[in-house]
């Protein structure tokens, strides 16, 4: 080595030892600089000697650092970067350390480096196996030390052993016994990890290992079942788990464990922990599905005691009323402990075993289930334990094919026999679960693209008709009162459904006809939501059959006028609310059941106004809730080709209804027209043009004149479309229609209210989507102080406040001011909710993204834009009118806006609302207690904080007295009640008796309603902390 050279590893190697423990960073950077000089500038020899004087210093600590130097220059080199005669050397080197214990973890890992050199050879490899068997006492080294040995197994093992690089005796049967020294006795978790995945390898790939297959198990079984918790900082982030993964990975690894394994594991079923049951049970169905046929065909008959035990005397945590057990798919995981369920995976590894015994041998499985069946038949003869005993012969029979038809040629006939006896047709109809559960195992579940697939014949086709029969007589042939066998009919027949290839249509449409029976008939909740999951479950698969089966029967029974109940079957009377539910529940999400209905339901609307418009606005107003709800649910799974298509069979209809100007059930009626204008804003949610505006504009503002002279309700099916319209298409008209809608407005000031709101609806609709800000100032006069110009202020600038417009808050800086005004501050202060109330023809829908110029936090801004002022506005007037206003505004804020927006707030609003409480007025105090209200509703906490305070200023607010009017006593009562309902109960109870005794002269006040709610107020109190009745 060139002088140089020297010199550089020199200066590396004191670099390396001043850096050791000290930064440990800095020593591997120098660790990787030396091993990038080997075979280039120097030697690995040279740096051995350049440590030479280190190495054999008296000083134990510059030995250790020393070497450790030349171990970690080892672990940086590639393993092909050393010739054979340098490992020679440096093992010969190492070997000479061996005997100095303060130097063991530096050895240890030198040896580990050298192992996977590819050069070592196998008399270096079996001299270091050698000093592990014989030399190598594991006790006496921590936890980190004792790791080293088991890598250098692993290292040896990939270099030496795997994929059958070296068939040589001698050398596996050295590393079985040094792996047997090494691992006996470690407690170490990363350390038995390690231990546990070169057991597995050792014991599948080695023949060595079958001369040491009890000691290789007993080292593994001595852990089981793992029992570590990771301590709270653990470095190497190992959980239970893991451990017990790797543990059952090695136990069941091997066919050789198999006579020790099932014995033991089987006595370990006996243990009274969940957990340990748990984990020997996923342990044993892991062993038998590895071990094979043959090892289980010797030891089935103590497998299966214990198994069968286990299920007969244990609960099936995920069991529901109805006892509808199920078998766990075979690629379900259980580990999770927070969900352990010992009867269903016993139930599996039954499954699991009567699997492998029956492709291993079916003589072997026959004699298996023979067994079994002289085991549990007694239990169908005496009618005892049947639920297991079924559980486990579904287990049995959801094997394969061969398995299922054996099971149900052998135990249907045992108990599937039809009977009125309603107890036993309940066992028979939870029992037939299980069985069913099987069929859907072994031959799959329906799918929607595979519903019509044909399944290879089996023994329970043969029970079709049978199982039908009983199903149909158990739902129609019991009285209503035997609600548990109607609902598992129902259960069952949903089950069928789900069973692949086992129905034909026409028995398919058998059920859904039974189904729609019995939930229009029927008011018990549990068959209602039965039938309705199963029709759910139907729809997914024969949409088109439910339809012609089933929505249209039911769409058909709606009425054509109001007259009364539309009779339905043999007597049986259902109303219009529960046919219209019925249809919304199990449509949702189906493409055309959700069709369908919208279009018969717009058809019989119109037949309805058509023939009974005189006495049917409580009818229209069912079904236009009924169409609207069907439109909310499902607009977002529509595509706009499905939304083109219904409109163009539902629009028609719509403007008939519209031209019917004299109607009194929708037209003319205030509560159903703005639903039946909503109509007009779904239909038109996407998809719509330019054209399409300009054709609805020349309809409605030409043709039904919706801008004349005289003011039309007209104006809310086209604020509707105008809602729903694209922001991006172009309306020419909207300056000009902006205008003469305020002109129209200002010009009559005796607008009924609808309409009256429907023309502010429309400002607010144009100013957030189509007029620039210069356009809507021209138009506004803000000095302007009528009731109607505040209106319409309030909703442009409602209009502008959503989009966050600049000229947003130039109107909101107005209406703070005009809170002063004597004349409007009233007014005004109650106009507040304008600005946050939601508007449902203005929400976003997903896929509607450009309907509106909605800004998602838009209240957020317009709160805190607000908040402060107002605050600061009523605590610098000492006039209660300007204060009451205050307080109004607040409240009309509050209530539309979110709590996690006003909750920053709180603590300036609070103190405010409760000095309002003690102010010589009554409207201010009626709008405090407003304010607290919505506050008590939904901060809990905080007025849990001021309870002592606000209890006894509300008790004085319940007595009569010169600001005490009847609305701030019944607003104060009602507080009280809200108080006790959400401020817990120990810090009610404080003033339980003081509440009771205040509440005395309310009892006799003038006002009945007071009286009323003080009595119902006191009940409230009286009853705090007492246990109720059951």
């Amino acid at each position: 080595m060139a002088d140089g050279a020297n010199g550089a590893v020199g200066s590396l190697v004191v670099a390396f030892i001043a850096n050791d423990t000290v930064n440990d960073a800095k020593a591997q950077e120098v660790a990787e600089q030396l091993a990038e000089m080997v075979g280039a500038e120097a030697k690995l020899l040279d740096i051995v000697l350049g440590l030479k004087g280190s190495i054999t210093s008296e000083d134990s600590g510059t030995r250790r650092k020393a070497l450790n130097c030349l171990s970690s220059v080892l672990a940086c080199l590639d393993s092909d970067k050393l010739p054979r005669n340098e490992i020679e050397v440096m093992c010969q080197f190492y070997n000479s350390k061996l005997d100095d214990e303060l130097l063991a973890l530096e050895t240890l890992s030198g040896f580990r480096s050298l192992c996977r050199m590819v050069c070592v050879t196998g008399q270096q490899v079996s001299a270091l196996m050698k000093w592990l068997t014989d030399e190598y006492v594991p006790s006496r080294y921590l936890a980190a030390v004792r790791f080293v040995p088991f890598q250098i197994l692993d290292g040896i093992y990939h270099n030496k052993f795997k994929d059958g690089q070296i068939v040589n005796g001698k050398l596996t049967e050295q590393f079985v016994q040094a792996y047997i020294n090494v691992a006996s006795g470690e407690k170490d978790p990363r350390n038995l990890l390690l231990s546990f995945q070169l057991n597995e390898r050792i014991s599948t790939s080695l023949p060595a290992a079958n001369s040491h297959r009890q000691e290789l198990f007993d080292i593994l079984f001595s852990y089981f079942p793992i029992t570590f918790r990771p301590p709270k900082n653990d470095p190497y982030k190992i959980a239970n788990v893991d451990l017990k993964l790797a543990l059952r990975s090695a136990l069941s690894a091997a066919p050789m464990f198999a006579q020790d394994a099932f014995g033991n594991l089987v006595d370990k079923l006996s243990a009274s922990s969940p957990t340990v049951k748990q984990d020997t049970l996923l342990t044993l169905k892991r062993c038998i599905e590895n071990f094979g046929g043959q090892a289980c065909a010797d030891d089935w008959l103590p497998i299966w005691k214990a198994l069968k035990f286990e299920v007969m005397h244990s609960v099936d945590d995920n069991d529901d009323s109805l006892a509808l057990a199920k078998v766990t798919p075979p690629n379900a995981q259980k580990e999770d402990e927070s969900t352990i369920n010992n009867y269903q995976t016993a139930l599996d590894v039954i499954r699991t075993l009567s699997r492998v015994l029956q492709q291993f041998n079916d003589k072997v499985f026959d004699t298996f289930f023979t067994h079994a069946l002289e085991d549990l038949k007694p239990n169908f003869d005496l009618g005892k334990s049947l639920k297991q005993s079924c559980a486990i012969f579904s287990a049995i029979g959801s094997s394969n094919k061969a398995t299922f038809d054996k099971t149900i040629e052998s135990v249907l006939p045992l108990f599937l026999v039809n009977t009125t006896e309603v107890p036993k047709l309940k066992l028979l109809l939870m029992n037939l679960s299980f069985f069913l559960g099987s069929y859907i195992q072994v031959f799959g579940e329906t799918q929607a693209d595979q519903h019509a697939v044909e399944v290879p014949d089996n023994k329970l086709a043969s029970y079709k008709d049978e199982i039908l029969m009983i199903l149909g007589m158990a739902l129609t042939g019991n009285s209503k009162i035997e609600v548990t066998v109607r609902t598992l009919s129902v259960i069952q027949f949903t089950k069928l459904i789900k069973m692949k290839g086992y129905l034909t249509d026409e028995e398919i449409a058998l059920i859904v006809q039974y189904l729609t029976e019995t939930i229009l008939t029927d008011n018990n909740k549990n068959i209602y939501f039965a039938c309705l999951e199963g029709l759910k479950v139907i729809s997914e698969f024969y949409e088109q059959l439910v339809y012609s089966v089933s929505l249209k029967q039911m769409l058909d029974l709606l009425p054509n006028s109001f007259n009364g109940l539309p009779e339905f079957h043999n007597g049986e009377y259902i109303t219009i609310e529960t046919i219209l539910k019925i249809i919304l529940d199990f449509t949702t999400s189906r493409h055309i059941l959700v069709k369908e209905s919208i279009v018969a339901l717009c058809s019989k609307l119109l037949d309805v106004v058509v023939r009974d418009a005189a006495r049917s606005s409580d009818y229209c107003f069912l079904l236009l809730s009924t169409l609207l709800s069907l439109y909310d649910n499902n607009i977002v799974l529509m595509t706009p080709e499905t939304l083109v298509s219904i409109k163009k069979l539902v629009e028609p209809v719509l403007f008939q209804i519209l031209e019917m100007k004299d109607d009194k059930s929708v037209i003319g009626d205030d509560y159903n027209f703005p639903l039946f204008s909503t109509l007009f804003y779904f239909i038109n949610l996407k998809g719509v043009d330019d054209t399409q505006l300009q054709r609805y504009t020349d309809v409605l503002i030409k043709e039904y004149k919706i801008l004349e002279k005289y003011p039309c309700r007209y104006i809310m099916p086209y604020v509707k479309i105008l809602s729903a319209l694209d922001k991006t298409c172009v309306f020419e008209q909207s300056g000009e229609v902006f205008h003469r809608t305020v002109e129209l407005l200002r010009a009559d000031g005796n607008i009924p209210q609808v309409e009256k709101v429907g023309y502010l609806e429309f400002l607010m609709v144009l100013t957030n989507k189509w007029l620039s800000d210069d356009e809507i100032e021209r138009e506004m006069d803000l000095e302007l102080h009528s009731d109607i110009n505040l209106k319409i202020l309030t909703w442009v600038g409602k209009g502008l406040v959503m989009r966050s417009s600049k000229l947003g808050p130039k109107i909101l800086k107005q209406f703070i001011e005009l809170l002063s005004d004597k004349q409007s501050g009233a007014l005004v202060s109650k106009l507040f909710e304008v600005f946050v109330i939601d508007i449902n023809t203005m929400k976003r829908y997903k896929g509607c993204g450009t309907a509106n110029n909605v800004k998602a936090l838009y209240k957020q801004k317009f709160f805190s834009d607000i908040f402060k002022t107002l605050v600061a506005l009523y605590r610098s007037n000492a006039d209660m009118d300007i204060k009451c206003n205050c307080l109004t505004a607040l409240s009309m804020v509050l209530k539309h806006t979110p709590s996690q927006l006003i909750e920053p707030f709180m603590n300036d609003l609070l103190p405010m609302l409760l000095q309002a409480l003690e102010m010589p007025n009554s409207e201010v105090r009626v709008s405090s207690l407003e304010t607290l209200s919505d506050v008590t509703e939904k901060f809990h906490q905080l007025i849990t904080e001021h309870t002592s305070t606000l209890i006894p200023l509300l008790l004085k607010l319940v007595v009569p007295g010169t600001h005490n009017n009847a609305a701030v006593r019944l607003m104060s009562l009602k507080l009280l009640e809200v108080i006790a309902a959400v401020v817990p109960l120990n810090y009610c109870l404080e003033f339980k008796e003081q509440v009771i005794v205040g509440l005395l002269k309310p009892l006799s006040d003038k006002k009945r309603i007071i009286r009323k709610q003080s009595i119902d107020t006191r009940q409230v109190y009286f009853e705090l902390g007492q246990v109720p009745f059951e």
